[in-house]
């Protein structure tokens, strides 16, 4: 073969990235055994003038497969769903598979199952799920079977994936704080509440921390009076909402950390409050984003769910490529009212 091997040679035929191959060719730290050898065979077969290698069933092989497991609430799990398959020629093109795989619902034991069901059938496993012994258990069977792990939204011990990919939720806690308290700063006295699903989710509990750390050092007169239990879902969300208006009724602002936003915009409008009641909770999607345009939400913080997805993707490859990977990677948080709302 004339001419020097190009790095997109290289790509066509191991299925690894240009970052990757470019850290096996100068020798850099990080690099797997295995990905300095498939670099290796690569540049003789090129040297050779042979092609075989592109269209051998090794070669084939070498293409990834990842599936993302959503322990998640509904309308988030449908958004997730269909900013995947938006993005789905994007992978193709780059040698991915990606698959959402819906766990609405799953206990903890029947996503531990589906976890190691998968690790035998993919290359790595994205996941969003509870912090729980169970879970992070069949995780870590994942990674000792050489399969990568990504969380995203919500965290586990970090020793059972590689990396997560999302925002800090810590701060998003402080964030809705700073919205609500500013708000609603001129109120001698007012009453918050708060809702969670559970706090087996790290992002919930993460969330909680923040919101209660924040508005105790700058809005010390806000009385934090309740945290509801949503369970995640709008029919369990109205009636844990209802019981507590009903008992308590006044209630100047609501920070929802949780999904079930369908069941808490019905209990305000029950009791009169909508509109009233400062209303801030997380993730645009077919629940949240018409609460949000008719101004039952004020504000909602998110992520790009695109750059999300394509971040997991790609310490997903590094991961399988034996590439070393941040233990995080941390995501701009979004803030959206009905009048910056796309």
């Amino acid at each position: 073969m004339k001419g020097k091997p190009t790095l997109k040679q290289l790509m066509e035929i191991t299925q690894l990235s240009r970052a990757t191959i470019d850290r096996a060719l100068n020798d850099r730290p990080g690099v797997h055994p295995r990905t300095r050898s498939a670099v290796d065979a690569a540049l003789k077969q090129l040297a050779s003038g042979s092609t075989a290698m592109k269209s051998s069933p090794h070669a084939r092989k070498t293409a990834c497969s990842f599936r993302v497991l959503a322990q998640a609430g509904d309308a988030f799990t449908d958004e997730l769903t269909r900013t995947a398959a938006l993005l789905e020629p994007e992978f193709e093109a780059d040698g991915v598979r990606l698959e959402v795989i819906r766990c609405v619902g799953a206990s903890d034991e029947e996503v531990a199952a589906r976890i190691r069901q998968t690790k035998d059938e993919v290359d790595g496993i994205g996941i969003i799920c509870t912090n729980t012994a169970t879970t992070s258990s069949a995780l870590r069977e994942c990674m000792a079977a050489g399969k990568s792990v990504v969380t995203l939204i919500t965290d586990v011990d970090a020793d059972a994936r590689h990396t997560y990919v999302g925002v800090n939720n810590r701060s998003a806690g402080q964030a809705a704080a700073f919205l609500i308290g500013r708000h609603l700063q001129a109120h001698p006295s007012p009453d918050v509440a708060v809702i969670v699903a559970t706090f087996s989710y790290t992002c919930h509990e993460d969330r909680e921390i923040g919101f209660r750390s924040l508005l105790r050092q700058r809005f010390p007169h806000v009385n934090l009076v309740e945290v509801i239990k949503g369970a995640d879902s709008g029919a369990a969300t109205y009636e844990a909402t209802t019981r507590f208006l009903k008992t308590h009724g006044k209630l100047d602002g609501i920070y929802n950390v949780a999904g079930g936003n369908e069941g808490l915009a019905a209990a305000l409008r029950e009791h009169d409050l909508a509109g009233r009641t400062l209303y801030v909770t997380h993730e645009v999607n077919r629940i949240t984003e018409p609460l949000l345009r008719s101004d039952a939400i004020d504000y909602l913080l998110t992520q790009d769910v695109r750059l999300m997805l394509r971040t997991a993707v790609d310490h997903l490859k590094a991961a399988r490529e034996g590439a070393t990977v941040p233990s995080q990677a941390i995501l701009p948080i979004e803030t959206y009212s009905r009048y910056s709302l796309y």
